[in-house]
């Protein structure tokens, strides 16, 4: 990496251990002035997560979103001045939960006891109650929200049922108990927005594999056509087909089959394979059932995609598969 060779060893592998950020302090502890470090700066060797952070500048380029939050978490352990829990859109990170809007902007932080909740400096503080069982804390890492309390948290700040379902959704498929998200709404029972989270979790459902998947349940549900099943098995004559992402009786369903089967390749040469494989795969579950397919633009459209599931269910009905 360009400049690698102005940075002492020692250095280096701090900045590995903390999650590929050294601040100030660190170069000076490791026989750097502040000097080097601008200098580095303003050759564009370093970039500054935060002030007074580093980290380098061709890693940050090359960085997703979610990285470079990750990467923002690591440096905001040296700027805060009173402490604070990694909480809502941070934590979920930190722990894995899908979400279908992150907002990875700003970091995300709650305390106990501040001067209100506000944006500053690029980190969203927000005030509330912190029991200890909703606090995970380990040595040498900032404190976080529970995976249970995170998905609260980003249920009740996401105003929108999709996006509530959707985080508590990964919740439960990354392990966390249906009653551990009970748990929290009991605790946070006199929040605003409590009703509205007990409506997310009894629709939560952890076979859902993804935040699409989850908003277009949400949209079934709410056009009268909620599916009987997910993750629904399809066998032939010769064997296993596959599983489709929604199930009702004589037809199946799947939302945006291009993204999930590996169509978006980066060559012409597999984008024609994998294309081929899905219309062998598609062809085989047509052949005994009804299909429909929807992308993220026809959620948009809730009432068209409902009654693009109900003409389904009726050409189901027709073929015999079906009772009408």
């Amino acid at each position: 990496m360009r400049g690698i060779g102005d940075l002492s060893p020692t250095l280096l592998a701090l900045m590995s251990a903390q999650g590929g950020v050294f601040s100030s302090a660190d170069a000076r502890a490791h026989g750097h002035t502040d000097a080097e470090v601008q200098r580095l700066r303003t050759a564009e060797v370093l970039h500054a997560v935060r002030r007074g952070v580093y980290t380098w500048t061709a890693g940050w380029a090359e960085a997703s979103p979610g990285q470079r939050h990750l990467m923002g978490i690591s440096a905001l352990r040296f700027g805060l001045s009173a402490p604070a829990v990694l909480s809502h859109d941070s934590a979920a990170l930190v722990h894995g939960l899908a979400q279908l809007r992150p907002r990875l902007d700003t970091l995300h932080v709650s305390r106990s006891f501040s001067s209100g909740t506000r944006i500053e400096a690029g980190v969203h503080h927000y005030v509330a109650e912190l029991p200890l069982d909703d606090v995970v804390r380990s040595e040498g890492a900032m404190a976080v929200t529970s995976r249970a309390r995170t998905a609260i948290d980003i249920a009740r700040a996401s105003g929108t049922l999709e996006e509530a379902v959707g985080v508590c959704d990964s919740a439960l498929r990354i392990g966390v108990a249906r009653q551990e998200l009970e748990a929290v709404i009991e605790r946070c029972r006199t929040w605003p927005g409590a009703r509205f989270l007990r409506r997310a979790v009894a629709i939560a459902d952890g076979r859902a594999a993804n935040p699409g998947e989850s908003w277009s349940r949400v949209v079934l549900i709410g056009e009268g056509v909620a599916p009987d099943d997910l993750q629904v098995e399809v066998r032939d004559g010769q064997g296993l087909v596959g599983y489709a992402d929604f199930g009702w009786q004589g037809m199946v369903g799947e939302f945006d089959g291009r993204a999930k089967y590996g169509i978006e390749a980066t060559s012409s040469g597999d984008v024609s394979d994998a294309l081929w494989r899905e219309k062998k795969r598609e062809d085989r579950m047509r052949a005994g059932h009804e299909m429909v397919r929807w992308t993220t633009a026809d959620l948009h459209r809730p009432q068209v995609l409902g009654a693009r599931v109900r003409a389904g269910l009726a050409r189901a009905v027709q073929r015999g598969l079906r009772t009408a």
